[in-house]
């Protein structure tokens, strides 16, 4: 199917250009997110004379973008969820979640679910990376710390080993070894009563 586009794509083009797709991807993807619309020689001539238009709504959206990169560069965001003991999550953290807390902490909604991209879904707490896609030549890398407080996301940021530990560690090992030098005894054996 024959569509131009009305959005820069990364692997398909940029704004104006008519490509060849296949008809599922346009009818289900491009042109429900109007990204595209069907290339007809009338749809051709209105979209030359909105084109600067749809130019100029690009660039709105790539300023969008660097400003939400400039106030996310460096901070970590931070999502505190239930979870058992051995830190697996009662839920998960989705999508949604994510573009919530981001919204929360730049202090204006800017970012939306469908721009946010996981390599793996979020189960466990831990330190995670998310890809947020707000424009075709913009893509920006968030660090996500999900935990059960803030104390243990701060925990989790600045892994410190304490001595103590290290001491608790050495002497578990000297008496792991002593036990291993000293004799063992026999076990004594149950006797059978027999009637």
């Amino acid at each position: 199917m024959k569509v131009i586009l009305i959005d820069a794509l990364p692997k398909l083009g940029k704004i104006g250009d008519v490509v060849v797709v296949k008809n599922g991807y346009a009818k289900n993807f491009l042109i429900p997110n109007k990204k595209a619309i069907c290339f007809s020689e009338e749809n051709y001539k209105s979209f030359e004379s909105k084109k600067n238009h749809f130019e100029q709504e690009s660039i709105k959206r790539l300023e969008g973008a660097s400003k939400i990169k400039a106030l996310t560069e460096g901070k970590n965001i931070i999502i505190i969820e239930n979870a058992s003991d051995d830190g697996r999550l009662y839920g998960s953290v989705n999508s949604s979640l994510i573009a919530n807390k981001i919204n929360e902490t730049i202090g204006e909604k800017l970012v939306e679910k469908s721009t946010i991209f996981l390599s793996k879904p979020i189960k466990e707490i831990g330190i995670y990376e998310a890809k947020l896609a707000l424009h075709s030549e913009l893509a920006i890398s968030v660090k996500l710390v999900v935990s059960r407080s803030e104390s243990e996301a701060q925990a989790l940021l600045n892994p410190k080993k304490p001595a103590k530990v290290k001491e608790e560690s050495e002497s578990s090992q000297d008496e792991n070894s002593d036990k291993e030098n000293s004799p063992k005894k026999p076990r004594k054996k149950k006797e059978k009563i027999s009637e």
